[in-house]
């Protein structure tokens, strides 16, 4: 049995970004809830609780963000599931309203990472992967080698998903990279992890977002109609546990979470009608369309180049810019991308407008565990 779907009744972000150090995470998380909030039409007074997704925002930072909205005194919840942070508290909150434990919650993901993060994101000093050198962009740099020579792709198939989730971009003013790139500039630019350059790379950013979610309880105190769009179901799983020298791009973390998709929402994968897919490296949104079942294997590079992938493409992927060009504020990322769809099914999204979208998925992967296929990965499925 599936949790009842969540309305959404307000989204809101504040624009993706590098911020000087006087923007802070509070002061950011506090103008996407309030810009959620005027969407719906909402007051603080309405909001039964308070659900905080963040990786570097320190201990109780959603009771600190709480205090200064005017949400001090009711429950809070922080969660910390990597990049997948923001959407795992999408997820409690769903499964909260459902429960009937609550009626009207907040849902924040924010980060502020260009004054806590130089460089890159570090591992932990416990991980053993990344101590023998195998970090994140060394992993996809091999994902992507994998790629080319079993699926006889090229390297300006891969390239050309940057360059589409930067055209898209373009139209997104809540993106923090908004001007076209071109295959030379993708091939030309720095070497970060052969066969991948800068640009094939999400860069650290600043940002936050917000939904505000209801059951039909809340929606009648609202006052709102029960016709916008709403959460059908957010899958959830981690890695397992992997023996032998596998296969890098078997992608079973991103199956098992998609069939979680599609067994809490009762959505096909023929029903969706885009994605915003976790593109922190080119080759990511390859391989995890493939693993989710959404595009056939061994044919994501070749998609992404024909234009398959691209708006008005046969399934437009990342409309917003993706993660390569909308930013990366990791914790922010997962509620970001349900703004984006709440949008989309409204049909608002203005020049990224995917024509027709009725059904759509949000897909986040979270981290490494090393000897695992994966930290943890979301899949949010939402109709119109």
């Amino acid at each position: 049995m599936s949790p009842a779907p969540a309305h959404v009744a307000g989204a809101g972000m504040v624009r993706f970004g590098k911020y000087p150090a006087e923007v802070t995470l509070e002061s950011m998380a506090l103008g996407a809830a309030r810009a959620a909030l005027a969407d719906a039409g909402a007051g603080l007074g309405s909001v039964d609780g308070l659900y905080v997704g963040h990786v570097f925002g320190g201990p109780v930072a959603g009771q600190r963000i709480a205090a200064q909205l005017g949400l001090d005194g009711r429950p809070v919840s922080n969660h910390e599931n990597y990049c997948a942070s923001g959407a795992t508290a999408v997820r409690e909150a769903w499964v909260a309203l459902a429960a009937g434990l609550h009626d009207v919650v907040l849902v924040i993901g924010v980060e502020k990472m260009t004054d806590r993060v130089a460089g890159g994101v570090r591992p932990d000093p416990g991980d053993l992967d990344a101590a023998v050198g195998y970090v994140m962009a060394a992993g996809h740099a091999m994902s992507a080698r994998r790629y080319l020579a079993d699926h006889e792709a090229t390297r300006e198939q891969i390239a050309a998903v940057a360059v589409k989730n930067h055209a898209h971009s373009v139209h997104n003013p809540w993106a923090q990279y908004r001007k076209p790139i071109s295959l030379d500039q993708v091939l030309g630019a720095r070497p970060i992890a052969e066969p991948l350059g800068l640009l094939d790379c999400s860069p650290i950013s600043d940002g936050a977002a917000a939904v505000l979610l209801c059951n039909p309880a809340g929606l009648r105190r609202l006052g709102i109609a029960p016709t916008g769009p709403r959460v059908r179901g957010v899958g959830l799983v981690s890695g397992s546990v992997q023996t032998g020298l596998g296969d890098i791009n078997a992608e079973d973390v991103s199956r098992r979470a998609g069939k979680e998709a599609w067994r809490l929402s009762g959505v096909e994968p023929g029903e969706i009608d885009l994605v915003e897919m976790h593109d922190c490296f080119t080759i990511a949104e390859i391989v995890r369309m493939e693993g989710l079942g959404l595009v056939p294997h061994g044919r994501g590079a070749a998609w992404a180049a024909e234009g398959m992938t691209a708006l008005g493409g046969r399934l437009p992927v990342n409309p917003s810019g993706g993660l390569l060009s909308r930013g990366h504020p990791v914790g922010a990322t997962g509620v970001a991308q349900v703004c984006e769809l709440t949008w989309q099914l409204r049909g608002t999204a203005g020049g990224r407008q995917v024509d027709g979208a009725r059904t759509a998925l949000a897909y986040c992967k979270g981290g490494t565990v090393n000897g695992t296929d994966g930290g943890s990965v979301t899949t949010v499925v939402m109709t119109a």
